[in-house]
C-alpha cells in the first residue's frame, strides 16, 4: 500500500478504510450538476467497493497536502460476440476535486493505472468518458474495434484502449457490472447524500457540462466579476460575445454562470444560466434606465427599523419589485424594541398585499429572530434590502449566531446609520443558505413592473373593472366600486393613494425608459453605419 508516484506533493495511493468518506465527499463534488441535478458517482463508488467486479489492486486515489483530490476504480467488465465472453476493464468514476482543476491529477492518475492494467496482462478498457478528454490520453471510439455498447451502440464518449496484444480480436456487446444500473435509483441516492454537506442540485440546460465549470456570481465592480466556485471567490471577466447586447442579458449577483476556469488569473464567463427570479428598478440617476440587481432569490427580505426609517410607500415599491421580479416579499421590521405600537405597523403592512408575510424583531433582545428561521433552509437565497442603520446586517448576524456582516453604529441625531454595504454581494453560509446583501436605499423607484403592481394590489384592479365607467377616475364619477368600498371600510384609502402613486410613476418612468432605448438603439443603429461608411 505504499506511495506509487509524487509529483508537486501529490500522491498517487491505494485507498485506505479511513478514506472512504472523504473520497465519496470529492467524488460527489467533482460530479455535482455537471450531467443533471445533484449527481449519484459518489454512490456509485460506495457501492462499487462492495461488488465483485471491483479491483481495489488498480484502483488508486491522489492526496494533496494531506487530502484525497482525485480517484480512480477499476472493475472487470465483458464484451459478447455469438460465440463466447471477453473478458475486459472498464474504469469510472474518474474524478477530480473541482478545486484541484489543471494541476494535472487526472492524468497522473489514469498514466500510473494504465501502467499497472498492463503489466497485469489485461487486454483493453472500454469505457464511457469525457470526448474531449480521453482522446488525448491514446482512447479511441469503440466502433475501430467493433465494440458496441446495448443502450446506445457507438457515440463519441463510447472509447477502447487497447493494453496488450489481443484486443483487436474481441468484438461484440459491451457489459460493465450490473452495480453500475442499480445506482440510478434517485431515491437511495437522494437517501445516501445526506451524509454529506448539503450542496444544491440544479436543473439547467446547459446541462451536460463539458470544458465550462459551473459558478455562481457573487460580486460585480464595474466591469469585474467575482464568481463563487465551490468555497472559492474567484476573479472572472466576460467573453467578448457579452459586449454589445441588452443590460439585461448580462450577469448579475446571484446568476448561475459557465466559465472557464482560469486558477492563475481571469476565469472567463461563457453563458448566464435561466433564471428563477430578477429583481431591478430604476436608476435613480437616470430616470426610466432600469437597474438589475440581483437574480435567483427566493425571499427578499424588506428590513425596515420601527424609527424614522419607517415608510409605507417604500414597503409598498420594495413588495411590487419582489413580486414583480418572481421572489416572495418578506417585510422585517427591527428594533421592535423602541416602538410602542408594533402591531399597528405590522397590521398596516399587512394591507399592501395579501402576498407579503410580516415579521417584528428586536436583533437586540432577540425577539422574533425564531420566526425568521423558518426562511433558512439549505439550497434558499435570501437577499436583503432596505435603508442604512435599518439593522440588515445586525438581523442577519443574529439569525446565524456569528459575526459575519460589519455592522456600524447609528445616529442619534436622526436614527440612520451609514453605508455598512458599499457593493452587492453573496455569501454562502455553512447550512447552505445563500444571502445577498445590497446597499442601503432610500428611494426606490418604478419602472416596468406593471405585473408586480397588478399582483400586490390584485384586489384593487377587481374593484375597477366592476365600476360603472370603464375610465373611472374614481374621484367624482357615479358608480364607483373604489369609492364604495373605501366608503364601506374595506379599503384603506392610504393604501388605494399607494395603489395610484405607484402607478402613476410606473407608467411615467416606463414611457422614459422606452424613450431612451429607442434612442439608444438608434445612436447605436447610426454609429455602426457611419463605421461602414468609412
Amino acid at each position: 500500500m505504499g506511495k506509487s508516484k509524487m509529483n508537486n506533493n501529490i500522491i498517487i495511493r491505494k485507498e485506505t478504510k479511513e478514506d472512504y468518506y472523504h473520497t465519496e465527499h470529492m467524488v460527489m463534488r467533482a460530479f455535482w450538476n455537471i450531467h443533471g441535478p445533484g449527481c449519484n458517482e459518489h454512490l456509485l463508488v460506495h457501492s462499487l467497493r462492495e461488488a465483485e467486479e471491483y479491483l481495489p489492486q488498480l484502483s488508486r486515489v491522489a492526496e494533496y497536502n494531506g487530502q484525497i483530490v482525485g480517484a480512480i476504480f477499476y472493475s472487470g467488465a465483458k464484451v459478447v460476440d455469438e460465440k463466447q465472453e471477453h473478458e475486459v476493464l472498464t474504469f469510472g468514476p474518474l474524478a477530480v476535486e473541482p478545486t484541484c482543476f489543471s494541476m494535472g491529477i487526472g492524468s497522473m492518475l489514469l498514466e500510473t493505472t494504465l501502467s499497472l492494467a498492463k503489466e497485469a496482462g489485461y487486454k483493453g478498457i472500454v469505457i464511457c468518458g469525457e470526448p474531449e478528454y480521453y482522446p488525448k490520453h491514446g482512447f479511441v471510439t469503440c466502433d475501430h474495434f467493433g465494440i458496441v455498447h446495448p443502450a446506445f451502440g457507438n457515440s463519441d464518449a463510447f472509447m477502447a484502449y487497447p493494453l496488450n496484444e489481443g484486443f483487436e480480436e474481441i468484438h461484440g456487446k459491451f457489459y460493465e457490472a450490473p452495480v453500475f444500473e442499480e445506482c440510478e435509483d434517485e431515491a437511495k441516492t437522494e437517501e445516501f447524500t445526506k451524509k454529506f454537506p448539503y450542496y444544491k442540485p440544479l436543473t439547467l440546460s446547459c446541462q451536460w457540462l463539458h470544458k465550462e465549470r459551473l459558478g455562481r456570481i457573487s460580486g460585480i465592480r464595474k466591469n469585474s466579476y467575482t464568481i463563487l466556485f465551490w468555497e472559492k471567490n474567484i476573479p472572472a471577466k466576460l467573453k467578448g460575445s457579452f459586449y454589445g447586447q441588452e443590460s439585461d442579458k448580462l450577469p448579475v449577483v446571484g446568476d448561475y454562470v459557465t466559465f472557464e476556469y482560469n486558477p492563475l488569473g481571469d476565469s472567463v464567463i461563457v453563458s448566464v444560466c435561466e433564471r428563477t427570479s430578477f429583481l431591478q428598478r430604476p436608476d435613480q440617476a437616470k430616470t426610466g434606465v432600469m437597474q438589475y440587481m440581483v437574480s435567483n432569490v427566493d425571499y427578499l427580505f424588506i428590513v425596515t427599523s420601527l424609527n424614522e426609517d419607517y415608510s409605507y410607500n417604500r414597503i409598498g415599491r420594495y413588495v411590487s419589485i419582489a413580486l414583480q421580479g418572481g421572489a416572495v416579499p418578506v417585510v422585517v421590521l427591527t428594533k421592535s424594541d423602541l416602538c410602542n405600537n408594533v402591531g399597528r405597523y405590522v397590521s398596516e403592512v399587512e394591507t399592501i398585499s395579501e402576498k407579503v408575510r410580516v415579521h417584528a424583531i428586536s436583533a437586540l433582545y432577540d425577539i422574533g429572530i425564531e420566526e425568521l428561521k423558518e426562511y433558512f433552509q439549505p439550497g434558499v437565497t435570501i437577499c436583503l434590502m432596505g435603508s442604512s442603520g435599518a439593522g440588515k446586517s445586525t438581523l442577519l448576524n443574529a439569525i446565524c449566531g456569528e459575526n459575519i456582516m460589519k455592522t456600524m453604529e447609528v445616529r442619534e441625531s436622526d436614527s440612520t446609520g451609514k453605508h455598512t454595504t458599499t457593493h452587492r454581494q453573496l455569501i454562502l453560509l455553512r447550512n447552505g443558505v445563500s444571502i445577498i446583501d445590497t446597499p442601503g436605499m432610500r428611494e426606490v423607484g418604478m419602472a416596468d413592473v406593471e405585473q408586480g403592481i397588478d399582483t400586490t394590489f390584485a384586489d384593487i384592479r377587481k374593484l375597477e373593472a366592476t365600476c360603472k365607467f370603464s375610465n373611472c377616475r374614481h374621484d367624482t364619477e357615479p358608480g364607483c366600486a373604489v369609492k364604495a368600498a373605501i366608503e364601506r371600510g374595506e379599503l384603506s384609502y392610504e393604501r388605494f393613494r399607494l395603489y395610484q402613486n405607484l402607478s402613476a410613476e410606473n407608467t411615467r418612468n416606463y414611457a422614459k425608459k422606452k424613450e431612451i432605448s429607442k434612442w439608444a438603439k438608434e445612436y447605436k443603429k447610426n454609429k455602426n453605419r457611419k463605421v461602414w461608411e468609412e
